[in-house]
Parts: C-alpha cells; structure tokens; sequence
C-alpha cells in the first residue's frame, strides 16, 4: 500500500447483522472521505444510507462500497483523496441501535481503521 492509501479492516462476527434472526448475514458498508464529517451528527441510518451525497454536500469527497460475510474479515484498501480530513466507516445494519452504524476516524488519528461488526453495531478493535 502507497503513503496515500487508507486501509479500513471490518471483521465480522457470526452474527453479524442478523436482523433480529438466529444467523448473520452480509454487512454492506461504505467508507466516505470526507472534507468535514460535522454533517452526519444526529442523524440516523436511514437518513444517511444512499443520501450521502445530499446529506455530506461538497464535504464528500469519495465513496468507497464493499461488503462483508458473517464470521469473515475484510480488508479494503482506499486511495487518500486531496482535502480528506476524515473518514466515515456507515454499516447497512437492518437493526441497528444509537449511532453506532457509523465510525468517523479523523485522518489525524492515522489512515487505518479496525471495527468488529456484529448484530446491529460497529466496534473499534484496538
């Protein structure tokens, strides 16, 4: 991987959106790079998911989508756009609780990001 290239690592538990269902099922997810990610505070999945660009404005700079399965791990590499000062990790949950669907790492905090996606939230891992 290049100097400019972020790295974003999700791993998925077994149950891993499940939608209330005794089995997980595949996350999409997409990594937003953003200018400013202020814009996403408050709000819920539903408002966020496939209006991006209507919610972020000119503050999107990149979109990035991938998915993963239950009980596997997913690397994706993401080439650093010009003017990202973060990126937003939004997981497609079908439940998903508080505003844990979503993870902003400032790209101060450093290019890579680790989460756990499991039933209906993301979790950091260090």
């Amino acid at each position: 991987m290049g100097k400019g290239t972020l790295r974003v690592v999700v791993t998925a538990t077994s149950d891993c959106n499940n939608c209330g269902k005794s089995t997980g099922f595949p996350l999409t997810y997409r990594v937003l790079q953003v200018s400013d990610a202020s814009a996403l505070a408050g709000l819920s999945l539903t408002q966020v998911w496939d209006k991006e660009e209507k919610v972020l404005g000119a503050a999107l700079l990149k979109k990035t989508e991938s998915y993963v399965d239950p009980g596997q791990k997913k690397e994706l590499p993401v080439e650093r756009e010009k003017g990202a000062t973060a990126m937003i990790v939004v997981g497609n949950f079908c439940r998903t609780k508080g505003s844990c669907w979503n993870h902003v790492q400032p790209l101060s905090a450093g290019g890579t990001v680790k989460l756990s996606a499991g039933p209906n939230c993301f979790s950091v891992v260090k």
